[in-house]
C-alpha cells in the first residue's frame, strides 16, 4: 500500500465516522483507521518546535492525528510560536502550564490530554521523516490490536540538515511478551520520539499509584514494560520514521556527562529490578544491553569531545558499584576511560568512515 492509497483510506473512515443511516449490512463498512494522538511536551525551545509541527503538517494526513503539546512554564516565546500553529493543525491541542512541572510531570500531563486511539511521544526537537506517519498507519492496520510500536530513527546534526547515522534496530516484526523485547532491545524504548502507543492500555497503566515512583526521566520505560506484560503484542517499524537531532542534550548541558551518565545507569536499574524481579536471566540481559549502547555511547561521547576533559577516576568508581560483575566492564569501559584521547578520537572517525556497522556508513549508503 503506498501513501495514497493510506489517505484514501483515511478519509473513507473519517467520512465513515460522520452520521449516516443504519445499514443492514455493517460488514461492508470501511474499517476505521486508529486516530494517532502526537504528543509533545515542550520546554523553551520554540525554534525547534516550529520545525518538528511543520514536519507534522508535512504528512498530509490530518484527519489520521490529533496534535498535543504541552508547554511547561517556558520562559521564551514558546506558547506564542505554538499558538501559531491553532489554524494550521486541523485536530490541535495546546496545554500551557501555569508552573513548570519537570519532565516527567509534563510528559504524563501532554499524555493524559490526548484522545487518539494510540499516541506518538514526541521530542520537541526532533522531526518527522517524510512518510513516517503513513508508516506508522500501516503498521497498526497490519496489526490490529498491537499494544504498541518502536519505530527507525535516523540521526541528524544540531541543524537537522545533515544525516549522521541511521540507528540500529530489530526487521519490521512483532514481538509477544516483554520479556523478549526488553532482552532484545528495551535500550531502544528509552527514545520517547520513537514511541507509539496504545493510548487506553498506557492509561490504564499509568493510573496506578507506584507510576509515581518512576519519574526519573524514563518513566515511559516503565509504563511500556507494564503494558507489554499485561498485554504482549509490541511492533517493530524498521523504516525511518523519526529524525533526531544531535547535539541538543539538555541533560547533558544542565548537569553534565557524568551526572547524565548516572541518571541513566540509576532509572534503567531502577526499572530492571521492577520489571524483571522475578526473571533475572531477563533483568540482567537488559542491563548488558543498556551498558553496552547507553553506557558506552556515553562514555565514547565524553571522551572524544573536543576540548573535554573528564573525570575518569570517578567513573570508574560509579561504574564499577554497578557494573563490576559484568565482563564488559573491563574489557570495554576501563579500557575506553583509560585510553588517551586522540587514539580514541582516530578509531572512532576510523569505524565511522569504513565500518558497515556504523551509522554515519550506512547513512551515507542511504544519501547516495
Amino acid at each position: 500500500m503506498d501513501e495514497n492509497d493510506l489517505r484514501a483510506l483515511v478519509a473513507a473512515a473519517h467520512r465513515a465516522r460522520r452520521p449516516r443511516r443504519v445499514t443492514t449490512d455493517p460488514g461492508r463498512r470501511p474499517k476505521p483507521v486508529p486516530t494517532i494522538s502526537i504528543c509533545i511536551p515542550t520546554y523553551n525551545r520554540s525554534s525547534m518546535l516550529a520545525e518538528l509541527l511543520d514536519s507534522i503538517i508535512a504528512q498530509a494526513l490530518e484527519d489520521a492525528i490529533e496534535v498535543v503539546v504541552s508547554d511547561d512554564a517556558s520562559p521564551d516565546n514558546t506558547v506564542a510560536v505554538a499558538e501559531g500553529y491553532k489554524g494550521r493543525i486541523k485536530h490541535y491541542t495546546l496545554l500551557s502550564q501555569p508552573k513548570n512541572l519537570g519532565v516527567d510531570g509534563n510528559f504524563l500531563a501532554v499524555v493524559e490530554a490526548a484522545k487518539g486511539d494510540y499516541i506518538w511521544l514526541m521530542g520537541d526537537d526532533d522531526h518527522l521523516e517524510p512518510g513516517g506517519l503513513a508508516r506508522v498507519l500501516e503498521a497498526i492496520r497490519r496489526w490490529p490490536g498491537v499494544t504498541g510500536l518502536t519505530l527507525g530513527v535516523i540521526d541528524y546534526d544540531v541543524t537537522m540538515t545533515r544525516r549522521t547515522g541511521i540507528r540500529r534496530i530489530p526487521p519490521t516484526q512483532l514481538i509477544a511478551d516483554a520479556g523478549t523485547l526488553f532482552a532484545t532491545m528495551g535500550d531502544l524504548l528509552g527514545f520517547m520520539s520513537a514511541l507509539v502507543i496504545d493510548r487506553a492500555k498506557w492509561n490504564e497503566i499509568a493510573s496506578e499509584p507506584n507510576v509515581s515512583e518512576f519519574k526519573n526521566y524514563y518513566v515511559q520505560v516503565y509504563i511500556i514494560g507494564r503494558v507489554v506484560e499485561r498485554f504482549g503484542k509490541w511492533g517493530v517499524v524498521q523504516e525511518p520514521c523519526v529524525g533526531y537531532r544531535s547535539g541538543n542534550d539538555q541533560f547533558n548541558i544542565k548537569f553534565g556527562w557524568l551526572d547524565r551518565l548516572k541518571i541513566d545507569v540509576a532509572a534503567y536499574d531502577q526499572i530492571a529490578f521492577a520489571l524483571f524481579a522475578d526473571t533475572p536471566a531477563v533483568c540482567e540481559a537488559f542491563r548488558r544491553r543498556i551498558f553496552d549502547t547507553h553506557v558506552m555511547a556515553r562514555l565514547n561521547n565524553a571522551k572524544t569531545a573536543a576540548g573535554r576533559t573528564i573525570a575518569v577516576s570517578a567513573a570508574i568508581r560509579y561504574l564499577y558499584g554497578r557494573y563490576h560483575g559484568m565482563p564488559h566492564y573491563w574489557t570495554r569501559a576501563v579500557p575506553t576511560l583509560l585510553a588517551p584521547q586522540w587514539i580514541l578520537r582516530n578509531a572512532r572517525s576510523a569505524y565511522k568512515r569504513l565500518s558497515p556497522n556504523s551509522g554515519a556508513f550506512r547513512a551515507r549508503e542511504m544519501s547516495n
